[in-house]
């Protein structure tokens, strides 16, 4: 062998020898999450902001694992995740979702409020109290199942928004029977919009709890597994507690 071939040799060995001793960078993990349910996950100049991605960066940096989280309409969210695209944040737990999906742990619980105009207020303890009305909704969401049945089977009419902003302004202005939304936005909204004539009813529709998902083909138990960990011992210290309060304690 001549010299010229020798140093191109070596300079090949060399070459490999550097790519495998260089370390492995992984790639994003890539997370969707609603773009329009403030102050749990909203779109704000462009970036994911909300309660929901502060509590998944902050899991993710303690696992050392690079995340890169999308916001989106809530559908667009769902039929990307179900192609195993992404995860999906902030999610509820339904009897077909648990087909499709792997869960964390509970991230937190929402409860959910049905809202009315005070002049047309109604009594109010079960879903069949609302049959016959016509409620306001985010588009794409799984509220409860049987609320959900009561509306596929046309019992329960509902106007799809894409925000509770949306909805709470149609209330007010006596196009809808009622709204359902999550306590801490509706008192929110409540607030910013001086809706002193919308009354929230009790007791509560429901308490979600919500999660973190992945399609099952996705095949990513072991982050999950990782992700809870994790979660548990932001509990235990009081980590998570502070996120909450810096997302949705000063409303």
């Amino acid at each position: 062998m001549d010299t010229d071939s020798t140093g191109t040799l070596a300079r090949l060995l060399l070459a490999l020898v550097l790519c495998l001793a260089a370390p492995v960078l992984r790639a994003d993990t890539l997370i969707a999450i609603d773009n329009a349910n403030p102050p749990f996950m909203y779109e704000q100049d462009g970036q994911a902001k909300g309660l929901y991605p502060l509590v998944l960066e902050a899991v993710f940096a303690r696992a050392g694992q690079p995340v890169a989280i999308q916001a989106m309409p809530w559908k667009r969210a769902l039929r990307r995740s179900e192609n195993a695209e992404v995860g999906v944040g902030g999610i509820y737990k339904t009897s077909r979702r648990l087909e499709l999906y792997d869960y964390s742990q509970p991230i937190f619980e929402e409860k959910l409020i049905v809202y009315v105009h005070r002049d047309k207020a109604f009594r109010f303890t079960q879903v069949s109290d609302l049959h016959g009305k016509r409620i306001g909704v985010i588009r794409g969401w799984s509220y409860t199942e049987e609320l959900d049945e009561a509306i596929r089977d046309g019992r329960i009419k509902v106007t799809e928004s894409s925000s509770d902003k949306a909805n709470f302004k149609m209330l007010a202005s006596g196009r809808l029977d009622a709204v359902i939304a999550i306590e801490l936005a509706g008192q929110r909204i409540i607030q910013q919009l001086q809706m002193h004539q919308v009354l929230a009813l009790e007791p509560p529709l429901s308490i979600n709890p919500t999660y973190l998902v992945f399609a099952k083909q996705a095949r990513q138990q072991a982050l999950l597994q990782r992700f809870d960990q994790i979660l548990l011992e932001m509990r235990a210290d009081g980590s998570l507690d502070r996120l909450v309060q810096q997302a949705v304690g000063n409303r």
